[in-house]
């Protein structure tokens, strides 16, 4: 492998980890807040006066925990596994999906997941050259 591709490669490759990294972290910010407001929720849950109430406090509970919870455990897993510099195809899909909670969530995980997805060409070329 030539110098220039393996230090294109490198970069790829650094960036991917800092996008695991990043991934993590808001995961962590995410999920710490979203079980916050699933206790708070689950408190008002338990000392609704009606049954309306009740219902609200169940459906923001339920809501909370798919809407919140579930996409930032998503991120730590996806974190972790971006962290590892796996095969390219599942980079590509996880910095994808991870471009799409950026665009609802998070701004600074958009900015990676783009830049990422720009060098995915010098790290599926880099991998396969390491593979070897």
């Amino acid at each position: 492998m030539s110098e220039t591709k393996n230090s294109r490669f490198e970069q790829a490759a650094s960036l991917v980890k800092i996008h695991g990294i990043i991934s993590i972290v808001f995961g962590a910010i995410g999920v710490f807040f979203g079980l916050l407001f699933l206790t708070l929720f689950g408190i008002a849950l338990g000392s609704a006066y009606s049954d309306s109430d009740a219902i609200g406090y169940l459906l923001l509970f339920v809501g909370t925990a798919l809407f919140w919870v579930v996409p930032h455990v998503y991120l730590i897993i996806a974190g972790a596994t971006l962290i590892r510099i796996p095969d390219p195809k599942l980079t590509k899909t996880l910095t994808i999906i991870n471009l799409i909670f950026g665009v609802f969530w998070n701004y600074i995980l958009l900015v990676f997941a783009i830049i990422s997805l720009t060098q995915s060409r010098d790290y599926e070329e880099g991998y396969e050259h390491r593979k070897k």
